[in-house]
């Protein structure tokens, strides 16, 4: 069952989001630039983001659990205690992105590069990792119980060829 989604404009999001509005379940981004705007607290469940610009952006503590996120920018991002489960991140870019404390259980991760990207006390059982990079990554102390595994370079050259299942 396809999902309706709404369309909303970078111009739109921030006014209602000004307004008190933390709803936007569902939306579909008609604009691939979002950096530097605040959006803590957000409900962006089911939203699709795919190809977004969302470098510097604060999501701290918005729930983005389902969400399509393919190729997006997060560069320097802030996804402190963001619920990420079950997110679609392939070939995202989160160099130096804070996931600290963010739920990323059932998350794919596969084609992403987490370059300085601080892990300290996230959650991370359950996830897709083909050819993702954590070279660099801080306090990852993941991926854990359920994850696959298939050529993903973890912290210190630990290079997983795979493919594998981590029980």
């Amino acid at each position: 069952m396809e999902i309706e989604r709404r369309l909303i404009t970078r111009k739109q999001i921030v006014k209602r989001y000004a307004a008190g509005e933390r709803n936007f379940a569902n939306l579909r981004i008609t604009t691939s630039i979002l950096s530097g705007i605040n959006l803590s607290g957000a409900d962006l469940s089911e939203a699709d983001l795919s190809g977004a610009d969302l470098s510097g952006i604060n999501l701290s503590g918005a729930d983005l659990s389902g969400a399509r996120m393919l190729g997006v920018n997060l560069t320097n991002a802030n996804l402190k205690s963001t619920n990420l489960r079950g997110v679609d991140l392939s070939g995202a870019d989160c160099i130096g992105t804070n996931f600290s404390h963010a739920d990323l259980d059932y998350a794919v991760l596969s084609g992403a590069i987490f370059d300085g990207a601080n892990f300290y006390g996230s959650e991370m059982d359950n996830v897709i990792l083909i050819a993702s990079d954590f070279t660099g990554a801080k306090n990852l102390n993941g991926p854990g119980e359920g994850s696959f595994f298939r050529r993903t370079l973890l912290t210190n050259d630990n290079f997983i060829e795979g493919p594998d299942w981590l029980e």
